[in-house]
């Protein structure tokens, strides 16, 4: 008994001792900051929370962390005694941020969390030409260079005639401005006529005047099949320009149309999703082959082969693959400005599957 009426004596004079010691409290008279509405040309805007130690015991700031990377805080590091004031500081880049913005800024400390806010609205510098034009030749500046079309579904005739709702082609549009002084007549260099047609609108560019060039995606009887790359020149009253206007898209065949009975004949692509290659040595070339088989009733057609990979050559069968039957697929592996350890890299098969129209095979294997 006189224990436990002792160890309760010691409970109480803990807690007393405790509240005698006080404890630190952390106050804000300001929370929010708005900036206001400023150009981004001021790029940094900075403002200081002040606060008061308004408690009993040492205030100590353990960590202050921004909503975001456009945000950077700074704070008063040294203990602050009761009665003292500190403050956090809090610096929004604005540089490339037009618009409004609300952003957080959390103190963490040893009297618990705090939550600060700043805000304000950027307004957006002017653009000079050269900023929203940034490409040149003669005297005629591009919005951009390259154009993607991600995938465009091919029909042939057959689906074609069934009614085909995939677009047969696509069109992305690059604007331009003639910031010379000058007329601009302007000209292409296309090396693939029957996939790539390029437009200009108006055939002939006043001085100050913006156009556009039109550039247009036809797969029909060009041949291309899966993903391609392909680069076509801009020439400004008869001078060609120091880069190339770069096209990325991929081919695909559009079975949308197909009935039961036709996907029941179609041809089917069997081959792992992984071919192990032999190790090679370093500085050297070889040369691979791996099967693939058809195991449905038609003809099985590999429209295309791809392969990113440097020093990667791909070469698969050019004539249909009968029912039941195999093809054979060779990768020639050239090492020589390769370095040494194992590697994976994606071969991509463009075929008439309708089920495997577009397969990806990873090769893997090692340079030694």
């Amino acid at each position: 008994m006189k224990k436990l009426v002792f160890s309760f004596i010691a409970l109480f004079a803990g807690i007393a001792t405790m509240f005698a010691q006080g404890a630190p409290e952390i106050y804000f008279e300001q929370i929010t900051h708005d900036f206001g509405t400023f150009p981004e040309e001021n790029g940094k805007v900075s403002c200081t929370f002040e606060f008061k130690n308004v408690g009993d015991a040492d205030l100590v700031l353990q960590s202050v962390k921004a909503s975001c990377g456009c945000t950077t805080p700074d704070w008063t590091k040294e203990p602050v005694k009761p009665g003292e004031t500190g403050v956090v500081k809090a610096t929004y880049n604005a540089t490339g941020r037009p618009g409004s913005f609300t952003k957080t800024i959390t103190v963490k400390s040893n009297a618990g969390e705090k939550r600060l806010t700043i805000k304000g609205e950027v307004i957006p510098k002017a653009q000079k030409v050269e900023d929203k034009y940034p490409f040149e030749v003669n005297g005629l500046r591009l919005m951009k260079k390259n154009c993607y079309f991600n995938t465009i579904y091919f029909a042939d005739e057959t689906n074609a005639k069934k009614g085909s709702t995939k677009p047969l082609s696509k069109t992305e549009v690059i604007e331009v401005i003639n910031n010379g002084k000058e007329d601009i007549k302007v000209a292409f260099e296309n090396g693939n006529p029957k996939l790539v047609s390029a437009k200009m609108t108006p055939e002939v560019l006043k001085a100050g005047e913006r156009g556009s060039i039109e550039i247009t995606i036809n797969p029909k009887d060009s041949g291309v099949w899966g993903t391609f790359k392909k680069a076509i020149k801009v020439k400004a009253n008869g001078k060609p320009a120091d880069f190339d206007i770069t096209l990325y898209g991929n081919v695909a065949e559009d079975f949308t149309n197909m009935t039961p009975e036709e996907k029941a004949d179609a041809p089917v692509l069997t081959v792992g999703n992984t071919i192990s290659l032999e190790p090679i040595e370093l500085g050297k070339t070889k040369t691979f082959k791996f099967k693939v088989q058809n195991t449905g009733k038609n003809p099985l057609i590999i429209r295309a082969s791809h392969c990113d990979a440097e020093g990667f050559t791909i070469k698969a069968p050019t004539k249909p693959i009968k029912a039941a039957k195999d093809g054979e697929i060779y990768v020639t592996v050239n090492t020589a400005n390769a370095k040494a350890g194992k590697y994976t890299q994606r071969l991509t098969l463009t075929t008439n599957d309708p089920n495997r129209s577009t397969f990806v095979i990873n090769l893997i294997g090692e340079i030694k």
